[in-house]
């Protein structure tokens, strides 16, 4: 018996629907063609999907492995939110970009922001979850509290998302990436796949825009490729995400955009690699496999230009707080106006984390 977002499946493993990780190889050259009316988007080049019971563990800040990339692409993960006026910022502007993008979700801002959280949805961006209240010290949490975390993150989330018909998928990153042996194990257990990052940005530490924008594109371009960790609830993300777009693109990287496998027409064949299968960009028909994770269909493209400092434009206030000693602060509560009027979430125990998070740059800013 195992248990996903308040669902119970009998079986020995929790099985989705798909058995492999599969990748749908695209053209970059489409993606401006697939974003009317900005006809210098970086768009998303294609789509890949990962299988939890292939691969589990992902991201090689933590893990041997990590999702099958190309040099010079670039997957895109927000966590923490969600939290207006960011994360709409955020949403405008991968909209704006036709960007898609991965967030892994805290439960209680689930709860209290819902509209926010189905607008993700609704724009076609991929869901998981980042425990029920992000706390800090998961790692000392008692296994019982650990799983309760988890447990109730997926189910507040769905819950959220349940008036517009949409759910989760079984994608997890850990609070602070805090794992341990044991939730790993309940997590592969229940058929949730664990995503670590490749390249942050530090955006939790309060940098200046610039600096936040900086550090992601130099890491990013001396690893090549990777899945690259953002807060769309941090003000300074939320601001240089359309110049670093830009950058991105202007360097020759491509953004992909991370799906569940959950369709078995797309993973009926089985791939050279583990896990891996390559199709044409939006199509749903499986291609011939792949000789390796790194070689898919679409042509190889120029390594990214290397990195050089990017002018912003300044903000009216510098990104002052002075962060946690932890290496990522808790998820502040919720304390800003939203689309509609939603009811106020419980007091949230280490809101002093974050005392001026919504008070570091002006509204003007976040329109």
């Amino acid at each position: 018996m195992t248990r996903w977002g308040g669902m119970r499946v009998t079986g020995m493993r929790f099985v989705f629907l798909a058995a492999a990780c599969v990748v749908l190889a695209g053209g970059a050259a489409r993606a401006a063609d697939a974003c009317p009316g900005h006809p210098d988007a970086i768009g998303t080049s294609r789509t890949i999907t990962v299988d939890p019971a292939s691969t589990p563990f992902l991201g090689q800040l933590q893990y041997k492995q990590t999702v099958p990339l190309q040099k010079g692409e670039v997957i895109l993960t927000f966590d923490d939110g969600p939290l207006p006026p960011m994360t709409t910022r955020v949403l405008d502007t991968l909209q704006e970009n036709c960007v898609k993008a991965t967030f892994f979700i805290v439960g209680r801002m689930a709860s209290a922001y819902p509209a926010v959280l189905q607008r993700i949805s609704k724009a076609g961006h991929t869901i998981g979850t980042h425990s029920q209240t992000h706390p800090l010290i998961f790692p000392k949490l008692t296994q019982e509290a650990g799983i309760k975390e988890i447990d109730q993150g997926f189910a507040s989330t769905n819950a959220a998302l349940a008036p517009i018909g949409a759910h989760t998928v079984p994608f997890f990153r850990f609070p602070g990436l805090g794992r341990t042996k044991f939730y790993e194990a309940y997590t592969q257990q229940q058929g949730i796949a664990v995503f670590s990052v490749d390249a942050v940005a530090d955006d939790w530490m309060h940098l200046k825009p610039e600096e936040v924008m900086q550090r992601a594109l130099d890491r990013l371009t001396a690893r090549g490729s990777g899945i690259l960790l953002l807060h769309d609830i941090q003000p300074s993300t939320a601001v240089m995400l359309p110049t670093l777009l830009k950058e991105l693109k202007a360097r020759g990287f491509r953004i992909v955009h991370m799906e569940y496998a959950a369709t078995p027409a797309v993973a009926a064949k089985p791939a050279a690699t583990p896990g891996v299968t390559a199709t044409p960009g939006a199509a749903s028909t499986a291609a011939e496999p792949t000789a390796a994770a790194a070689a898919v269909s679409a042509a190889p493209a120029a390594p990214p230009t290397p990195s050089k400092p990017v002018a912003l434009k300044p903000v009216a206030k510098p990104v002052a707080s002075k962060p946690p000693a932890q290496a990522q602060a808790e998820t502040p509560p919720p304390a800003a106006a939203q689309e509609a009027p939603q009811p106020a979430p419980a007091e949230n125990p280490f809101a002093h984390f974050w005392p001026r998070l919504l008070g570091d740059l002006t509204p003007k800013e976040l329109r």
